[in-house]
């Protein structure tokens, strides 16, 4: 689990929350190299900038039949059919 010092909490908090969202892991607070008990816990971790190595090598390619089929749907869509919008009112 990463720490963080409190004067570098006191100093750049919104650096150290912004490195909190964006791993989405813990920090520990710390003073003197000790801990004080409390941590900085994200409820929600953010997107990350970068897709981990191990997160990458768990996506599974396409295979070429569903490309093909991906591909005869995107070709029977009309292209000018207007977009409705569901909230408005029926007639």
């Amino acid at each position: 689990m990463a720490t963080v010092g409190t004067r570098e909490l006191k100093q750049n908090p919104h650096a150290v929350v912004r490195q909190v969202l964006e791993t989405g892991e813990a920090v520990v607070v710390t003073t003197h190299g000790h801990p004080t008990g409390v941590a900085l816990v994200p409820t929600h971790a953010g997107p990350r900038r970068w897709v981990r190595g191990a997160d990458l090598a768990r996506v599974v390619p396409i295979d070429d039949g569903a490309v093909s089929r991906f591909h005869d749907d995107l070709a029977s869509v009309d292209q000018d059919d207007e977009p409705a919008d569901p909230w408005a009112p029926r007639a």
